[in-house]
């Protein structure tokens, strides 16, 4: 059950935005000038509503248990110095997407130097909060500048954020940009947190030395965790460990409709996943034009058994493994994946030893295994090669979409003509139903003559969920230009929609719906991961 009620919150797509940085960006007449109408100066514990232009921090900050922090659209917060944001509650910053709320540094002198904290601030620290603890929301915010190199080792994870222990936080729409870490997660470090990242960009962020330690996940850090990151850009990130873009360790990820690009690592230019068992699908992703120094170019599995459908993994580059690497008895199976046009020893696939066997099944795989190399490939290899094509992809090599099928492709109707089990969402990277004419397409596109969503649709409206995630109810606030109808569907994460609710009328600006949980048969659907469709757009729901 559905109402449709007045507007409550903002949301919008990503935006990047760089503010210059200078020291005069503490200067009085600055900052009670024209350029800023509203200052305030903060220290030590804080809590309520921040509604001031400018926020100067000038000592580190604590949000108490019980306390809510609220930040209002287009608030710069600025650390005059490397201090953080320690929350035992809960901190609300909503922007929109022409005033976001900016998180960033006055001086950024020093930035450059990897054994100090100068030229950043220290970014949220949440350790160990109750289970009862109200969760964190942040939509259209820009984090920027955040730096981990503490003397102490809790202090060298996680340029922005630092989590320990707690997972009611989600990520919508927001920018981290140009954060560094001595050890992992260049942007985010999360340890047993159960993060939610959705539409978010990861560009220039940064960690490890060029010696050891060793950083692992450029833009996201995960361990012992079941974070979810869908229709997010990683772009120029980089580790001198394992994941350019992101590190999965121990963890069970969604990971799905994201591009990564021109990321690095020391393995897994995109993204890594090591010691993982895990019971989701990492589907729908382009991973092209990355890098790694020693092995994985896209991607890199390590002890890990991941199950792999409909990604596109291109252009990607490492002295070996150009396209994927798999070590210490990885057991991935990838299903109706494009591996073609990687460089490095064994250019699409490299496998380090007997124990780890991938298999691919209705794969377009250049070279076919005569492009595999290392000891567990040729005599070594043990995995299963069924089905699978080696051949010119036919890409569409234009527009928005470079790497969609153009019509003529060997790719599309080729995928496995059985999905049940393989938990396929129900959109291409694109945003056209996954499947088309009775069967599905080899890469993260599904080719469709009709329609579809064109870049131009997509963007016609934008939704979000509050709160994500959710017990007892959610609400959905779209946010579209015009005055349009749109029908709402909940899907379920095997591509089943459990609840439409149709010819909704849209008005411009935002409009909120609420649901109650409940499936169209009235029954409350079971707690998982769900995604939310409305005139073009999308979002994904945890339900607890």
């Amino acid at each position: 059950m559905t109402k449709i009620l007045p507007l409550i919150c903002f949301l919008g797509l990503a935006v990047g935005i760089s503010a210059q940085k200078s020291p005069s960006l503490l200067d009085p007449e600055t900052i009670s000038g024209n350029h800023q109408l509203n200052y305030l100066e903060v220290s030590g514990p804080v809590s309520g509503q921040w509604t001031a232009d400018t926020v100067l921090v000038t000592g580190d900050l604590e949000i108490m248990s019980g306390e809510n922090l609220t930040i209002s659209p287009g608030t710069v917060v600025l650390f005059s110095g490397p201090y953080r944001i320690s929350v035992k509650g809960s901190v609300t910053a909503n922007g929109d997407i022409n005033d976001p709320v900016l998180f960033t540094v006055a001086d950024t002198t020093g930035f450059s130097d990897t054994l100090s904290n100068a030229g950043g601030w220290q970014g949220f620290v949440y350790e160990h909060l109750a289970s009862g603890a109200d969760s964190s929301q942040f939509s259209h915010c820009i984090f920027e500048y955040g730096k981990a190199f503490g003397a102490d080792t809790f202090n060298q994870y996680g340029g922005a954020f630092r989590v320990f222990d707690f997972n009611k936080i989600t990520f919508f729409s927001c920018t981290f940009t140009l954060n560094r870490a001595l050890l992992s997660g260049g942007a985010v470090f999360a340890k047993n947190s159960d993060l939610v990242f959705d539409r978010c960009t990861f560009t220039g962020n940064r960690c490890g030395l060029s010696v050891q330690p060793w950083g692992y996940g450029g833009g996201i850090c995960s361990l012992h965790a079941e974070p979810v990151v869908t229709n997010c850009l990683f772009e120029g990130n980089s580790a001198t460990g394992i994941g350019g873009g992101a590190s999965f360790d121990d963890s069970d990820p969604e990971i799905s409709h994201n591009l990564f690009s021109n990321n690095y690592g020391g393995l897994g230019g995109g993204f890594g996943i090591l010691r993982s068992n895990p019971s989701r699908v990492v589907s729908n992703n382009l991973v092209t034009s990355n890098e790694a120094l020693f092995y994985g170019g896209g991607i890199a599995c390590i002890r890990s058994n991941t199950v792999f459908t409909n990604n596109t993994i291109v252009n990607n580059l490492s002295m070996s493994g150009g396209g994927f690497y798999c070590n210490d008895s990885a057991v991935p199976t990838l299903y109706n994946t494009i591996l073609v046009s990687n460089e490095g020893l064994g250019h699409e696939v490299y496998i380090w030893d007997v124990r780890s066997a991938p298999s691919f099944y209705y794969c377009n795989v250049e070279d076919g295994t005569a492009a595999f190399e290392g000891s567990g490939a040729h005599e070594g290899y043990l995995g299963t090669f069924e089905n699978n094509l080696d051949t010119v992809p036919m890409f569409r090599g234009t527009g928005d979409f470079p790497f969609a099928l153009q019509a003529e492709s060997p790719c599309i109707d080729a995928g496995t003509p059985d999905t049940l089990g393989l938990l396929i969402p129900a959109t291409d990277l694109e945003g056209r139903n996954r499947i088309y004419n009775g069967r599905i397409d080899i890469g993260a596109y599904e080719w469709n003559p009709g329609e579809g969503i064109a870049p131009s649709q997509a963007k016609s409206a934008d939704i979000n969920a509050c709160p994500n995630p959710a017990k007892d109810e959610v609400t959905f606030v779209i946010n579209t230009p015009v005055t349009q109808r749109g029908d709402l569907r909940i899907i379920s994460i095997q591509g089943i929609v459990i609840h439409e609710e149709t010819g909704i009328r849209l008005f411009p600006g935002n409009n909120r719906i609420i649901w109650d949980l409940t499936d169209d048969s009235g029954r409350r659907v079971r707690p998982g991961l769900y995604f939310c469709r409305i005139a073009g757009s999308s979002c994904s729901l945890i339900v607890q």
